[in-house]
């Protein structure tokens, strides 16, 4: 495993001051779409990323496939994961507690258990690309990149600035 992967949330990681970009369900899905992404840390130039990532009960992220090297925690609440392989599905349920390795190029999506779920990713990405959103018949959709990740976090820095100066 990438020994610069962080397992935990800095110690002092002020919840209230994070920007939460939210992504929720369209007609293109058979399935309810409704997560929140915000950003820990980054670090473009190496290719390193920790978010987090929350789900309202019983939601989906979107079906997709890792391209970096990611290390993933339970926080709170349970996933539920459906992985494809050749040969195989594969279905399991984490709780809180739970830390392991995404493999670059595994292809899954998960979803939250009744209480919602919360967790965080540490993404080792050299070329700036996370994870390829894949619709129903397996075809990429969108690729999700560190630096739209960082554009996230300056249109909220700018709408907050914004907002208080009226």
């Amino acid at each position: 495993m990438d020994s610069s992967l962080n397992t935990g949330l800095p110690a002092d990681l002020d919840w209230s001051s994070l920007s939460w970009a939210p992504y929720q369900s369209s007609p293109k899905f058979s399935y309810r779409i409704d997560y929140a992404i915000a950003v820990v840390e980054v670090d473009p130039d190496a290719g390193r990323i920790d978010f987090l990532v929350r789900w309202e009960p019983e939601a989906y992220c979107h079906y997709h496939r890792h391209l970096g090297t990611t290390y993933a925690v339970v926080l709170d609440g349970e996933q539920h994961l459906r992985e494809e392989r050749p040969h195989e599905t594969v279905t399991k349920v984490r709780t809180a507690g739970f830390g392991g390795l995404v493999p670059e190029g595994e292809t899954h999506m998960e979803r939250a258990g009744a209480d919602g779920l919360t967790m965080l990713f540490s993404t080792h990405a050299p070329d700036g690309r996370l994870f390829e959103v894949i619709d129903e018949d397996g075809e990429v959709m969108t690729t999700a990149t560190i630096s739209e990740f960082v554009d996230l976090i300056a249109v909220d820095a700018k709408r907050r600035a914004v907002g208080a100066t009226r």
